[in-house]
C-alpha cells in the first residue's frame, strides 16, 4: 500500500482558519450581538430621555424670563439708575466715585423663575453679560463703560455724539430731555437685531409745599432735573441672549457621564441576559448534536414557558418520533439484509451445493463401471465445494461486525483487504492520499460500501484486477473502486442489484454521495464522496 502525505497542507490551512474563527467568533456570536444590542437600545433611550428633558427645561426657562425691551428699561430703571443718582445727584457730579464703584461691578444677570425640583432643589436660568453699558453726564460726557475695554480709553471723559453709537441718537435726545415713555427709549438697530436704549437719571429738589386744611393734607411739589443717563446695547430675544456654547459644554459633559455609565450598566445587564439565553441554546446545540451522531438517547431539560421551552419540548418529541423511525428502519435494514442473504444463497450457495450432490450422485453411479469417469466427477463435486465453502466465508466477513473503533478505517480496510486478497485470485490495490479521522458511524459505513464493492467484484464481475483509492481532500473524502470486469448495463432510475442498493441507502444515510459507471466489456467503476462540513451539523 502506497500512502501520500498530501492532506497535511489542508490540514494545517483547517488549523488556522479554525484559530481565526475563534478570534473573530466571539465579536460575532449571539451572546456578544446581544450585550451590543442591550448597550445601545440603553444609551439610544438615555440620550432620547436627556435630549427630551433639556428641550423642556429650555422651553420652560424660555417662557419664565421676560427680556422684551420695555420691561428690560424698567427693570434696568428699578435697579440701577438710582445706583447713579447718588454719584450724578451731587454737584458737581462725583466723576471719581461712581468710577470707583462700576469698577466693582462685574456685569449684569438676569434670572428666570427658579423650577422646584425633588423638595428644595431648584433649578434656575441666569442669562449674564449680555448687556453692555455706557455712563453719562447730562452733558454727554462718557464717565464709564462697562464691560472694561468696550471703549477706548481715550473717550472716557469726552462728550460723545448723539451717534455714537448705531440708533442711539434718538433714544439719547428722548432721555437727555426727561422723557419716560419706555416706547421713545430704545431703537432696533439692524443688522444683528440688537437693541439700543438710554435711561434718564434724575436728581429730585423739592420746590413748594401747599397745606390743605380742609383735609389735613401736605403736597410737596419736586422738581426733576435729568443729571446723567444710562445708556445700554445688547442683542434681541430669545436666542441670542442665551449662553447657548456653555450650555452645549455643560450638557455634552452631562451626556458624556450618564452614557459612560449607561453603556457599562447595559453592557452588564445585556451581558448578564444574553448568558442565560446562550447557555439554553448551546444545550439546545449540544443535543442536536448527539442526535446528529445518532445518539438519541439524550433529552433537552428546559421548563421554562417562554419560546424556547416549547421549541425543546418540540425538538424531544422530535428526537423520540426519529428514535422510532431509526429503529424501525433498522428493523427493515434487517429484513432486506435477511433477504438478500436469501437470494444470495439460492442464488449461489444453494446452485453450486445442488451441483455438488448431483456430481457425487454421477460419481456414484459411475464408480462400480468406470472408476476413472466416476473420479473426475469427485474432483468436480470438490471444486463446487469449495466455491460453496469461499462464497459463504465471504457471506460471513458481511456479517461480522465491523471493528474499527481504536484503529481507523485505513487500518481496517487494510487488514480486510489482506485477507480478501489471500482468499480470492484477484488483485487488489490500495492507494492513500493524506488521511483524517472521521465519526465511527461514517466509517463503519465507508466499511460496508467498500466490503459490498469488492463482493460484487468477486461474484459477478470475471475482473482479475481491482483498484481502491481513498483520497483525503481539504473538503471531502473520496472513495474510488474501479475493476476491469465484464462491466453490465446500468440504469440510473431503477437499481437492479441488492448490493448497488445496500450500498447507496448507505451512502444517503450518511449523507454521502454514490455514483457507479459502468459498461460491458470496459469494468466498473464506483465513486462515493463524503463532504466534511456533514461533521459540523
Amino acid at each position: 500500500m502506497r500512502t501520500k502525505e498530501v492532506g497535511h497542507l489542508n490540514q494545517k490551512t483547517s488549523r488556522s482558519s479554525f484559530k481565526m474563527r475563534e478570534i473573530i467568533l466571539p465579536f460575532r456570536s449571539l451572546r456578544a450581538r446581544l450585550t451590543l444590542s442591550y448597550s445601545i437600545v440603553t444609551i439610544g433611550a438615555l440620550l432620547v430621555v436627556e435630549i427630551v428633558l433639556m428641550v423642556l427645561l429650555m422651553s420652560y426657562f424660555v417662557r419664565n424670563i421676560d427680556l422684551t425691551p420695555e420691561n428690560l428699561i424698567a427693570n434696568l430703571r428699578e435697579e440701577w439708575t438710582p445706583m447713579m443718582q447718588q454719584f450724578f445727584s451731587s454737584e458737581p457730579p462725583d466723576v471719581e466715585g461712581a468710577r470707583d464703584y462700576l469698577e466693582d461691578v462685574q456685569g449684569t444677570v438676569i434670572s428666570t423663575r427658579p423650577l422646584l425640583i425633588f423638595g428644595s432643589l431648584q433649578l434656575e436660568m441666569r442669562v449674564e453679560d449680555f448687556l453692555h453699558f455706557y455712563y453719562l453726564l447730562s452733558d454727554r460726557t462718557l464717565v464709564y463703560a462697562i464691560p472694561q475695554g468696550i471703549v477706548p480709553d481715550g473717550d472716557l471723559g469726552q462728550r460723545i455724539p448723539f451717534d455714537y453709537l448705531p440708533g442711539l441718537s434718538e433714544p439719547l435726545r428722548a432721555a437727555l430731555d426727561g422723557i419716560e415713555d419706555q416706547n421713545l427709549l430704545y431703537e432696533s438697530v439692524d443688522p444683528g437685531n440688537r437693541i439700543v436704549g438710554a435711561i434718564p437719571v434724575f436728581r429730585f429738589e423739592p420746590t413748594d409745599i401747599e397745606t390743605y386744611h380742609d383735609v389735613s393734607e401736605t403736597v410737596l411739589d419736586v422738581e426733576r432735573n435729568v443729571v446723567g443717563v444710562v445708556v445700554f446695547t445688547t442683542k434681541h430675544f430669545p436666542w441670542q441672549f442665551l449662553p447657548l456654547t456653555d450650555l452645549m459644554i455643560y450638557i455634552g459633559r452631562s451626556l458624556m457621564i450618564f452614557t459612560l455609565f449607561a453603556g457599562i450598566l447595559g453592557s452588564i445587564f445585556g451581558l448578564w441576559t444574553a448568558n442565560g439565553l446562550t447557555k439554553r441554546l448551546a444545550t439546545v446545540s449540544q443535543a442536536a448534536h448527539d442526535w446528529s451522531r445518532g445518539d438519541f438517547s439524550v433529552s433537552i431539560r428546559d421548563r421554562s414557558d417562554d419560546e424556547i421551552g416549547k421549541l425543546t419540548d418540540d425538538l424531544n418529541i422530535m428526537a423520540e418520533q426519529l428514535e422510532n423511525l431509526m429503529d424501525r428502519r433498522q428493523e427493515l435494514s434487517v429484513l432486506e439484509e435477511r433477504n438478500r442473504l436469501a437470494r444470495d444463497l439460492h442464488d449461489s450457495v444453494k446452485q453450486q451445493a445442488f451441483a455438488a450432490s448431483a456430481q457425487l450422485g454421477a460419481a456414484k453411479a459411475h464408480l462400480k463401471n468406470d472408476q476413472e469417469k466416476g473420479y473426475a466427477h469427485l474432483i468436480e463435486a470438490e471444486m463446487l465445494v469449495e466455491k460453496v465453502r469461499q462464497e459463504l466465508t465471504e457471506l460471513i466477513q458481511e456479517l461480522r461486525p465491523v471493528e474499527i473503533k481504536g484503529k481507523g478505517l485505513i487500518a481496517a480496510v487494510t487488514e480486510y483487504i489482506t485477507d480478501w486478497r489471500r482468499r480470492n485470485e484477484i488483485e487488489i490495490n490500495m492507494e492513500v492520499w493524506g488521511e483524517r479521522s472521521l465519526p465511527l458511524d461514517v466509517e463503519k459505513s465507508i466499511f460496508r460500501i467498500i466490503q459490498e464493492a469488492l463482493a460484487n467484484v468477486l461474484w459477478h464481475s470475471h475482473a482479475d484486477l481491482v483498484d481502491l483509492e481513498l483520497e483525503y481532500r481539504s473538503d471531502m473524502l473520496v472513495l474510488s473502486i474501479r475493476d476491469n470486469g465484464k462491466g453490465f448495463v446500468f440504469d440510473r432510475n431503477r437499481i437492479d442489484g441488492m448490493g448497488l442498493q445496500f450500498m447507496s441507502e448507505r451512502a444517503s444515510l450518511i449523507g454521502g454521495e454514490l455514483k457507479i459507471e459502468t459498461k460491458l466489456g470496459k469494468g466498473t467503476e464506483i465513486t462515493f464522496k463524503y463532504p466534511y462540513q456533514l461533521m459540523e451539523i
